[in-house]
């Protein structure tokens, strides 16, 4: 029974020490730059959200990446060092007034410049997953958004 504990107990203790750290190889990640041009005022804010999941961009909710910038100029650049391979859609709006807020009129047209990965445009509404995403399968990725 003594024997039976201490093999329980150096299981317990040793194993987490034994098991190794999973890695990914350095060929499944991206050097991803993102380029956001068409600000016409240099104030307040660009907000970008990108999505892994046809299912989180469709919802608007948790994106893998949520980013605030603050405008410095007529265009801005994001990197993302490590970014997974794999499918992505990415939506990004001017918050000229730093509210967190898309702002729109009474009809619900946007006020302030947004865009969509691919430059895509949606009729009434977003663009769709279908329109704007993209893969990531090399070791340098880059994109460029006109916000209108």
């Amino acid at each position: 029974m003594k024997s039976f504990i201490s093999t329980f107990v150096f299981l317990i203790v040793a194993l987490p020490l034994l098991a190794q750290e999973i890695s990914y190889p350095e060929n499944e990640r991206s050097a991803f730059k993102l380029v956001i041009e068409g600000i016409e005022e240099e104030r307040g804010e660009i907000r970008i959200a990108v999505f892994d999941s046809e299912e989180a961009y469709k919802r608007k909710e948790e994106p893998l990446h949520a980013v605030v910038l603050p405008v410095k100029g007529k265009s801005l650049i994001w990197n993302e060092e490590e970014l997974p391979f794999g499918n992505y859609a990415i939506a990004v709006y001017h918050d000229k007034n730093t509210n967190g807020e898309l702002d729109s009129n009474l009809l619900g047209i946007p006020k302030e410049a947004y865009g969509f990965s691919n430059d895509a445009r949606g009729r009434f509404g977003p663009a769709s997953w279908g329109n704007a995403h993209f893969q990531i399968s090399s070791e340098t990725y880059s994109m460029t958004i006109q916000i209108k």
